[in-house]
């Protein structure tokens, strides 16, 4: 044992500490989609939403285009294939799949690469609360690769997309002593000294001295956790969020279930948000994990318990004796005390916004919720390095703790450090930790391990922990440097020439939280009516939060209504056992003041300010910094009255000094913007309509709007520090979120770089438009959640879906029937799918979620809705005899999913030795959302697409392959209806009679709906065996269609749905020479 600590190692837990959970349940949620369909879209050959995810799928056709065929066909297994593809079932395959990707005398498959790769969360569910599973390869890996024969320029890349064509009151003092008022020797012989007590004032005095009772009953919190960590069960709704966001999708987070109530303030990615300020207040003194402000420099890591290690070392090496890595389980479950309490700390730039407001630094906006709270369990860093032989430090040095990532920020590693003796005190409570109110850490907040130093700012506490070391030497990271710092004022760039010294001067390191005090209500835009009689003496509850750094408590929070001349005393409120090592306070306290709302509408501003121990006071001014950080000057908020727009009475409104998110607001004034000092010049500029910029939209001709101005970026696509796709993602598009997102991290150097690809400017119609488009598209998808709410299928939100059973249907196609979560009573979950729409199915790839739309075959009536659904999907095999040999990405990993099924897991409390045993469903799974596609069928001949009412009283489909699966829909809804007199003819087109989809459930329609439904195949190679079968031989022709499709003199139309070349080559012209008119009565799923 080093000499210089005198303290043993605490024993160890009695029992392990085990890590229990289960899979994860249902959770709502709701967030914003940009954008709508068109009826374009649903022209056969249009190209469909790329907001949707599937970049070069076209309306009316199933498959992606590739450079060497126009026609997607099924891929057979091929004796190449079992020689070189990969192991079929039961083999062990010959070649790693890295090498495979490497090497151009084979390939790899998704078949390859997800056989190789374990899903530990099937194996163990109880260590993956949150996340779903990745493949560790990114989609584009798999189509870049080279394969025999395969030309060396051909990159087999998605198609880009194209342009579409076709209150009694607290008790207020002065600011300093009081003097006596009465004269000496004034007092009345007799009379008692002390002064009589109001009634107002007797009660404040009997809440001052239960506030002073509830202090002194403070025991010291051991820190002892509450059981194990718990399953997906009891309060996970509340907590936790299971939905995906559709804006994470196209991100290496699509992984990630994200609540709708974070406000996003830099775009979709990388991840920063905070909650609602009074949202974050009402959710209590402990922050549900869904809400916890999140920072981000880049992609979370795709790591798992099972695998996920801690090395400990020192630099030089004999400052540890034991080195060594640490796995979670030795860290949660082996000899290390475990402890657990509440833990506040914010993000160091909490209230930037309001820094921004005076002038603009360096860095994006925060309001004043970046704070939060919450249960946070682990073992003592201190004993972690004890265990591993930590030597004494000589008095005369100063040694350093460092600690990183295993995030890969644009920068390098996310590293920092602290003084060694910091995390060596046992009273700071320095931690490793692995829980989160109660669970695995969310992927956001660091899983599976992480550090968290109380009472230090947010931008000390790593997330995704992987090393720990001892140095004699503080860290020289880029983070450690360039970031969490308050340098002079004057320093108003990283380009001052004294910038970097400062940068680098330990004087400018943020450590501590700063003290800090803000108003939460009135809220921001509340407004009191103020007609109802005597409604100004009612009392009005000020409320808000405060904390400190250190672990210091907060002695005292006073409001004024004044300007600061005098303060009224606020009353404090704990977490529970909020008292660590007779002295330690970690967490915020929320605080109360009674006030009349005459007083308040009175009022120029309602000011809070806070008190630590040492009776410091926060300063009245903000000191604007370049970093924007560590700002906790006074909080106003300022009253004013206005008119009811609706009532045209009297109200008063509050306002903060800044609205919340990026919303625009607060009364605070922003500084004059750098773009209107840079505005003369561009009146000479080239104007640009939407519709052309929205043909640069790809990685060889990229353009960008930024506050109406357009700019052509396409050369700095691969200088861009965050990688091109965080740029791709916007162009060509008429959105806010880039704007948005430019500002937040960009600075004055940007700007600079910028300014250079000025091309033109907005013209007023598009800006006009892009701001009326935001407004329906916002209001539209609000409607549409109202009218879906209850049903697993949301228009901006991925479900998670189980497998169930996997049925063979031929060689190469599958039935899958997949559960959705179930509601919160146990019934089964609704789909809710309208007739001809689709499911967009999400599986998880390193670099993002890949996208595919599929029709269920069931249900397709609402009877049918029994919480699963079923998908005939044809699998498009691995096979090196085709153009492309890896086969398709979406169909292979379905084929490579096991079904799921039941499991009981145990949870061992250490207060009881009781087992209790859960039975959870267990399952690989996919997400889903929708309904996507614009074509709904309603019944009795009638269509909604696209928002145009249709009316035919006869249908004519052509399919090929699993384009068969939407005409399903509506053959099945149509003939179901008894009522329903519209009539129907199929031609199915095929290879082989093999191939045919659902050709049995076909013809017995056929048959005992002879007058309403008929059906007719064409196929390449009819069978010589089968001459009952009648069909025709060969493809589509415009002869074909006419003998069997009704005429559009009939008032009848044409749906098709199948591969390009069906569909461009014959179906289409020939319907046309035939009279029916593209997008008026030819339409493509």
């Amino acid at each position: 044992m080093p000499a210089w600590t005198k303290e043993n190692l605490t024993p160890p837990w009695p029992k392990p500490h085990r890590v229990q959970l289960a899979s994860p349940e249902t959770y709502d949620a709701a967030h914003q989609l940009q954008g709508m369909d068109d009826l374009r879209k649903h022209r056969p050959g249009g190209p469909v939403s790329r907001d949707g995810g599937e970049l070069g799928r076209r309306a009316g056709m199933y498959g992606m285009m590739h450079a060497e065929s126009e026609e997607r066909v099924p891929l057979v297994k091929s004796s190449a294939l079992q020689g070189k593809a990969g192991a079929g079932e039961g083999e062990a395959a010959e070649v790693d799949w890295h090498e495979k990707l490497r090497s151009g005398d084979t390939f790899a498959s998704v078949r390859d690469i997800k056989k190789a790769s374990t899903d530990f969360k099937l194996l163990s569910p109880k260590n993956h609360a949150f996340a779903r599973y990745v493949l560790p390869v990114a989609e584009s890996e798999i189509k870049e690769q080279d394969w025999p024969g395969k030309k060396k320029d051909d990159k087999h890349s998605p198609s880009p997309p194209t342009s579409p064509s076709s209150v009694s009151s607290g008790m207020a003092s002065e600011d300093g002593e009081r003097e006596d008022q009465a004269g000496e020797g004034e007092a009345e012989v007799g009379k008692s000294d002390k002064p009589e007590l109001s009634e107002e004032e007797h009660r404040f005095l009997d809440k001052l001295l239960a506030e002073m009772d509830t202090v002194a009953s403070f025991k010291n919190n051991p820190g002892q956790p509450q059981g194990d960590l718990k399953l997906l069960d009891g309060d996970a709704l509340e907590q936790l969020e299971n939905h995906l966001s559709i804006d994470d999708q196209g991100t290496p987070d699509s992984w990630i279930p994200r609540s709708s109530e974070l406000l996003r303030l830099t775009g979709k990615h990388p991840l920063n948000a905070e909650t609602n300020l009074l949202r974050l207040f009402e959710a209590g003194m402990v922050t549900p994990t869904k809400l916890h402000y999140v920072r981000s420099h880049g992609a979370v890591p795709q790591l798992n318990w099972e695998t996920h290690t801690l090395e400990v070392f020192a630099e030089p090496p004999e400052l540890i004796q034991r080195p060594r890595e640490w796995t979670m389980d030795e860290l949660a479950s082996g000899d290390l005390r475990i402890v657990e309490f509440p833990i506040t700390f914010g993000c160091d730039g909490n209230r930037r916004k309001e820094v921004n407001m005076i002038k603009k630094s360096a860095a994006f906006n925060w309001s004043a919720s970046s704070i939060s709270t919450c249960l946070w369990r682990g073992v003592l860093v201190r004993d972690v390095l004890l265990t591993c032989g930590l030597q004494d430090q000589p008095d005369e040095e100063r040694w350093y703790l460092n600690f990183e990532g295993a995030d890969e920020p644009s920068e390098g590693p996310y590293a920092t450090s602290i003084p060694l003796m910091h995390a060596m005190n046992p009273a700071n409570d320095v931690l490793l930790v692995f829980g989160m109110n109660g669970r695995v850490l969310h992927p956001d907040h660091g899983y599976p391990l992480r550090l968290i130093i109380p009472g230090y700012v947010g931008g000390r506490q790593v997330k995704w922990l992987k090393k720990l070391w001892v140095t004699k030497e503080p860290n020289r990271s880029h983070y450690h440097i360039w970031d969490n710092r308050v340098v002079p004022t004057f320093i108003d760039s990283r380009n001052h020439p004294f910038a970097a010294a400062f940068f680098h001067h330990e004087s400018t390191a943020c450590w501590e939280q700063s003290l800090q005090s803000v108003i939460v209500k009135p809220t921001h835009d509340e407004r009191i009516p103020l007609t109802d009689k005597g409604c100004l003496d009612r009392i009005y509850t000020v409320e808000g939060y405060a904390f400190s750094g250190g672990g210091d408590r907060i002695e005292r929070v006073e409001l004024s209504l004044d300007g600061g001349k005098t303060w009224r005393y606020c009353f404090r409120h704990f977490t529970e056992s909020p008292l660590r090592h007779g002295e330690k306070y970690w967490a915020w306290i929320f605080w109360s003041c009674e006030v009349k709302l005459q007083e308040l509408v009175s009022a120029y501003e309602i000011i809070v300010r806070a008190q630590d121990g040492r009776k410091n006071y926060q300063p009245e001014h903000i000191s604007w910094n370049l970093m924007g950080m560590m700002n906790n000057a006074w909080y106003r908020v300022r009253p004013r009255i206005l008119q009811d727009e609706n009532t045209l009475f009297p109200v008063v409104q509050f306002q903060h000094p800044v609205a919340p998110g990026n919303d625009e607001g607060g009364w605070m004034v922003p500084p004059k913007d750098h773009d209107a000092e840079t505005k003369n010049g561009n009146e000479n500029l080239k104007t640009f309509s939407l519709d052309e910029i929205a043909k640069h939209n790809n990685k060889n001709d990229a353009w960008l709007i930024l506050d109406n101005k357009v700019y052509d970026v396409t050369s700095f696509l691969t200088e861009h520090p965050g990688g091109a796709n965080a740029i791709l993602t916007y162009a060509g598009k008429a959105t806010v979120d880039v704007t948005n997102e430019y500002k937040g991290i960009h600075d004055a150097y940007a700007n600079s770089l910028r300014d250079k690809m000025l091309i033109g400017v907005f013209s007023g119609e598009g800006i006009q438009a892009m701001k009326e488009d935001a407004i329906r598209a916002a209001k539209e998808l609000q409607k549409v959640k109202a009218d879906r709410q209850g049903l697993a299928l949301q228009p901006d939100l991925f479900t998670q879906a189980k497998l169930v059973r996997k049925k063979e249907v031929s060689s190469d196609t599958r039935l899958y029937t997949f559960e959705i979560p179930r509601k919160q009573d146990g019934s089964p979950g609704r789909l809710g799918l309208p007739i001809g729409r689709h499911v967009q199915i999400a599986v998880h790839f390193k670099d993002q979620a890949v996208l595919r739309s599929y029709t269920p075959v069931r249900p397709v009536l609402a009877s049918e809705d029994d919480g699963t659904f079923d998908l005939l999907v044809k699998t498009y095999l691995p096979s090196a005899d085709t153009p492309f040999p890896p086969g398709g990405t979406v169909s292979n990993y379905l084929d490579c999913m096991e079904e799921g099924e039941y499991h009981t897991f145990f949870s061992v409390s250490h207060q009881s030795v009781t087992d209790i045993g859960v039975v959870s469903f267990v399952g690989e799974e996919i997400d889903i959302r929708g309904p996507t596609g614009g074509i709904t069928y309603k019944g009795h001949g009638n269509f909604d697409i696209e928002g145009n009412e249709y009316h035919f009283d006869k249908i004519n489909l052509v399919a090929g392959g699993s384009g068969l699966t939407p005409h399903w829909q509506l053959i099945h809804a149509i003939l179901s209806d008894e009522t329903d007199m519209t009539v129907i003819s199929l031609i199915d087109s095929n290879k082989s009679f093999e191939d045919i989809l659902m050709r049995e459930e076909l013809q017995k329609y056929a048959d005992d709906y002879a007058n309403r439904f008929k059906v007719w195949h064409v196929v390449s190679n009819p069978p010589q065996d089968r001459p009952e079968f009648k069909c025709s031989k060969g493809r589509l022709t415009k002869e074909l269609m006419e003998e069997h499709f009704y005429s559009v003199d009939e008032n009848a139309a044409a749906f098709l749905c199948g591969p390009p070349g069906l569909i461009e080559k014959a179906a289409l012209p020939g319907l046309e020479e035939m009279g029916f008119e593209d997008g008026k009565t030819i339409f493509g799923f």
